[in-house]
C-alpha cells in the first residue's frame, strides 16, 4: 500500500504516462456509460457488466505490458480490451450482437477477445480462464519468446477450484503470469466476510509457494509503479506473482442487479476514492493537467463515443443463414 518510496516512485514518472492512463480510463469509463445507457433502452439482451471504479486496475497492466505478452481479463476489465487494441465501436458492436461485432454477434457480449492483441476470450469469470492463459504462455516461451500473463479475476473466484489448480500449477512449473485479483468486496451479493477468514486475500500467496503484494486498486499511481516493478521482477526471474488489488465496483454484478445489499459506507468510501477522480486530482497538483484541458479531453472522448454507438446501432444483426458458419467443416 501506500508508502514514501512508492510516492517517491510515482513522482519519477514521465507526464506522458499518466496522460495515456487518463485517456484510457476515461474511454472505459465513457464506454461502460453509454452500454448502461444502451442496455436501459432495450438495445443489448443478456446484461452490462460495468467497470466502473476498477479502471485503474487494467489500465496499469496494459501500460506495462509488451505486445508479445497474453491477457485473460475478466467480466469489468475493458480498460484491457481497449488497450489492447480493440475499439468502444467494437466493444459496443459486440453488446449489440451485431453481425461485424468481434464474434459476429454468435456469443454473449462479454465473451469476446482479440487474438491480435493477445487477449483471450473469457470462457467464465470463475477462474477457468487462469490455466488456458498458463498454456499460452508456456507454448510462447517455448517458442522463445519473452511473454509473461496478466489473469483477472474477482474475490468470489479465489474460492474455486479451477483457481486453486490453476495457480498451484503457475507456481509448481514457474509461469510467469501476474494473478490480478481485483478484491471489489462482493462475489455477486456475498461480502468477503462470508467468503473468507483472512484479512486479505494475498496472504494466500504464501501458501502457493509465490510472492504476493496488495496495493490500493482505486490509486492509479501506487498501481502502475507496483505493476511496473512486479513485471520487470517477473521477466528477469521468470516466476509468477500474486496482486490483491483493493477496489469496489459501484454498480450491481450487472445492470440487472439493484445492488440493494451494498454497505453504504463503502460504496461512499469508494465514491470518494474514484480513480479517474484520483488520476486528475494527482495531475493538477503535479501541473501536468489543467480543468480546461481535463474538460475537453472528457469532451472528446464521450462524443468519440456517441459516434461509435451511432454506427453500432445502424450495423445489421447476424443472417440466421450463417448460424452454423465457423462450427463445422466442411471435411
Amino acid at each position: 500500500m501506500w508508502t514514501a518510496e512508492i510516492a517517491a516512485k510515482v513522482e519519477e514518472v514521465d507526464s506522458s504516462v499518466w496522460h495515456r492512463a487518463l485517456r484510457l480510463m476515461l474511454m472505459a469509463r465513457k464506454t461502460d456509460e453509454r452500454l448502461i445507457k444502451l442496455y436501459h433502452q432495450g438495445k443489448i439482451r443478456g446484461s452490462v457488466f460495468a467497470s466502473i471504479g476498477q479502471e485503474a486496475i487494467g489500465t496499469a497492466a496494459v501500460l506495462n505490458s509488451q505486445p508479445r505478452d497474453l491477457f485473460a481479463p475478466c467480466i469489468r476489465d475493458l480498460p484491457v480490451h481497449l488497450g489492447r487494441g480493440l475499439t468502444p465501436r467494437q466493444v459496443i458492436l459486440q453488446a449489440l450482437g451485431k453481425a461485424s461485432g468481434p464474434t459476429r454477434g454468435r456469443d454473449g457480449n462479454i465473451h469476446y477477445g482479440n487474438p491480435a492483441g493477445g487477449v483471450y476470450a473469457m470462457i467464465s469469470h470463475l477462474g477457468a480462464m487462469i490455466s488456458v492463459l498458463a498454456g499460452g504462455v508456456m507454448a510462447r516461451r517455448i517458442q522463445g519468446q519473452d511473454t509473461i500473463g496478466f489473469a483477472f479475476v474477482g474475490d468470489g473466484a479465489t474460492s474455486t477450484g479451477d483457481f486453486h489448480e490453476a495457480v498451484n500449477l503457475i507456481s509448481v512449473r514457474s509461469i510467469p503470469v501476474l494473478i490480478v485479483v481485483e478484491n471489489n468486496h462482493y462475489a455477486y451479493s456475498t461480502p468477503t466476510s462470508k467468503q473468507f477468514r483472512c484479512a486479505h486475500l494475498v496472504q494466500r500467496a504464501l501458501g502457493y509457494g509465490m510472492e504476493g503484494t496488495l496495493v490500493d486498486g482505486n490509486n492509479p499511481g501506487e498501481v502502475y509503479v507496483t505493476v511496473r516493478d512486479i513485471v520487470e521482477n517477473m521477466r528477469s526471474e521468470c516466476r509468477p506473482h500474486f496482486l490483491e488489488c483493493d477496489t469496489m465496483r459501484m454498480r450491481g454484478h450487472g445492470e440487472h442487479d439493484a445492488f440493494a445489499y451494498a454497505a453504504p459506507r463503502l460504496v461512499e468510501k469508494y465514491t470518494r476514492r474514484d480513480p479517474i477522480r484520483m488520476a486528475v486530482r494527482g495531475m493538477k497538483a503535479a501541473g501536468m493537467l489543467t480543468d480546461k484541458q481535463y474538460q475537453a479531453l472528457a469532451e472528446k472522448i464521450e462524443a468519440e463515443i456517441l459516434e461509435a454507438s451511432r454506427q453500432a446501432l445502424a450495423e445489421p444483426g447476424p443472417d440466421p443463414g450463417s448460424l452454423s458458419d465457423g462450427v463445422y467443416t466442411d471435411a
